[in-house]
């Protein structure tokens, strides 16, 4: 039996006949729902439900599981000489920050000498109302840092935590999360052979460097930014390429972890594998896939020639009728976590 699947609105009303089914969730992105079903423009409760530009809250469950709660942000209608059907798009919480900047009447977001889950608070929290979750330390603080009027906020929270070795991601309830890496050698699935669905590759090779150095900005007093050069050992080839990345308002002890955590993205960025067409939701001991997970994998036509242990990115959850599949996208590990991987998937 297919995954139920139910939007519920902040008064109580449930509505979950979807014939289209398009959820997402990763580790450094925001939870999204797409859905399509049909719609009734007799029904005054369908039609205040999805209301356009009204941005209602809703939370989305599957079974009896939290998957998102957040706001409706699209709505398509349609009919045709069948059916009238309605397309419903809901972004988590979260997400917000990537659309809209800090209120007007609201001082200037700039600090000094606060650390992460301090700013956040503050940018998040006096914005939109969101609770801050940090897994784990926030790290030092920052001299000076400032949000312009104009600015994203979310770009402007995820430069500051690549800087402390963090993604910003969201929990099911909405709430932001800055989280780490999670941890290699508890793999949740081994996938080999049939039927693993389709395996990809995709590499990006002109994000691939021999040596990349993070440079802090230079502060009142003194002549220069520290700076901090790391190898990658896994660069093969004769001709050398450097890169030179600004790591922000990053202090000198910090200079290191935060030139890594930019290894780490390069890491994510020149090789990504998905996973297409997996039959179930879920891994094999019933949970949904998850990402900041590992699997095993081993697919020799994709060039992972022996079996790799690699990070879930992010998880996409589809179902159109009676079919569901899930695709999984999968990067190298240490990608976030600002180590490099021993070895790559197609070394022999």
């Amino acid at each position: 039996m297919p995954e139920a699947v139910s939007v519920k609105h902040i008064d109580g009303r449930t509505f979950g006949q979807w014939s289209e089914i398009d959820l997402s969730i990763g580790i450094d992105s925001y939870r999204c729902a797409s859905l399509t079903g049909p719609f009734d423009p007799d029904r005054k409760d369908m039609r205040a439900a999805f209301e356009p530009l009204s941005f209602p809250p809703v939370t989305v469950e599957i079974g009896d599981e939290l998957f998102l709660t957040g706001k409706v942000n699209d709505v398509a209608p349609s009919v045709d000489a069948q059916q009238s059907t309605v397309g419903v798009t809901a972004y988590s919480t979260a997400y917000w920050l990537t659309v809209i900047c800090a209120p007007a009447e609201l001082p200037p977001f700039e600090f000094n000498n606060l650390d992460l889950k301090q700013i956040a608070f503050v940018v998040a929290g006096h914005s939109i109302g969101l609770v801050v979750n940090l897994d784990g330390a926030p790290g030092a603080k920052f001299h000076r840092v400032k949000c312009e009027r104009d600015a994203e906020l979310h770009g402007f929270l995820a430069d500051l935590a690549l800087q402390r070795g963090f993604v910003v991601s969201d929990t099911a309830s909405g709430d932001l999360l800055f989280r780490s890496e999670g941890p290699t050698g508890s793999p949740v699935a081994r996938l080999k052979g049939q039927p693993i669905g389709k395996v990809s590759a995709q590499f990006q090779p002109d994000k691939w460097f021999s040596h990349i150095t993070g440079r802090a900005c230079k502060r009142a007093g003194t002549q220069n930014g520290s700076k901090y050069t790391q190898i990658n050992k896994l660069y093969r080839s004769s001709f050398p390429r450097h890169h030179c990345a600004s790591v922000g308002d990053t202090g000198s002890a910090d200079v290191p972890r935060a030139t890594k955590a930019t290894v780490g993205r390069m890491v994510a960025s020149v090789a990504t594998y998905t996973v297409e067409d997996l039959p179930t939701w879920r891994d094999p001991s019933g949970n949904l896939w998850q990402p900041n997970t590992t699997i095993m994998i081993t697919a020799p036509g994709a060039m992972i020639y022996k079996e790799t242990e690699l990070l879930i990115r992010s998880v996409r959850f589809k179902q159109r009728g009676d079919e569901e599949t899930a695709t999984l996208e999968l990067v190298l590990p240490g990608s976030f976590g600002g180590t490099q991987p021993k070895a790559l998937p197609w070394d022999s």
